[in-house]
């Protein structure tokens, strides 16, 4: 809810509106009004954050509650559930904005418990088809598979990630862990532009999962 709030609030705060964030025991809800002939665009681009928070956020949880993975690091394991949501994320955000449409107010939890069960049974089925034996070379195929289908480009600079627009990316904040690393699977890109100084770890996995692909300027 702190990322949707966030996200909200900074896009349309040249608006005449007001936009809450409260907590009430066990729930929390986001308040916006604005004038009626704006709402169209915030009702849009909300069920747009809406549906990453499920494609990112929900399925990473979702994931990580049902894979052991004993055979993998802690850090392998984050790369591999990672790679699991970005290889269909595309997909589910659509798939879950459809759903968001027609409401005049959202209930997240609501919305996946309820909304969503085909798209669990889809992630169900991925969940069974990881094998538990699963090991660091498996993994490496899988990103490798991953990275060679990407489209478009990812920029990084001083550890952000920016979008082919330039826009500043950071839905690697729903799986728990903000990183550059994770921002650059979830962003599904085919090359990715370095400026400046380069963390030692997203350096290593540029150059062991993109190779050329991957420009250090």
């Amino acid at each position: 809810m702190s990322y949707l709030y966030g996200k909200v609030r900074e896009r349309f705060s040249f608006l005449p509106s007001k936009c809450d964030l409260r907590r009430m025991g066990d729930t929390t809800e986001i308040a916006f009004e604005t004038e009626r002939e704006y709402c169209p665009y915030v009702r849009k681009f909300t069920e747009e954050n809406i549906a990453d928070v499920i494609a990112v956020g929900y399925k990473y949880a979702f994931f990580e509650k049902r894979l052991t993975l004993p055979l993998l690091s802690k850090l392998q394991k984050r790369l591999l559930i990672t790679a699991l949501v970005a290889a269909d994320y595309r997909d589910d955000r659509t798939f879950v904005a459809r759903r968001l449409r027609g409401y005049e107010s959202y209930c997240v939890d609501g919305v996946f418990h309820f909304r969503l069960r085909d798209l669990q049974k889809r992630w169900e089925g991925i969940a069974e088809y990881i094998p538990t034996d699963m090991g660091a070379a498996s993994l490496d195929g899988f990103i490798e598979f991953l990275t060679e289908d990407g489209e478009g480009k990812l920029f990084l600079k001083d550890g952000k990630v920016y979008g082919e627009d330039y826009r500043l990316l950071s839905r690697s904040v729903l799986t728990g862990v903000e990183s550059s690393v994770g921002e650059i699977l979830l962003g599904g890109a085919e090359q990715v532009y370095c400026f400046g100084k380069t963390d030692e770890e997203t350096a290593a996995f540029l150059k062991k999962y993109y190779g050329e692909k991957a420009v250090f300027c």
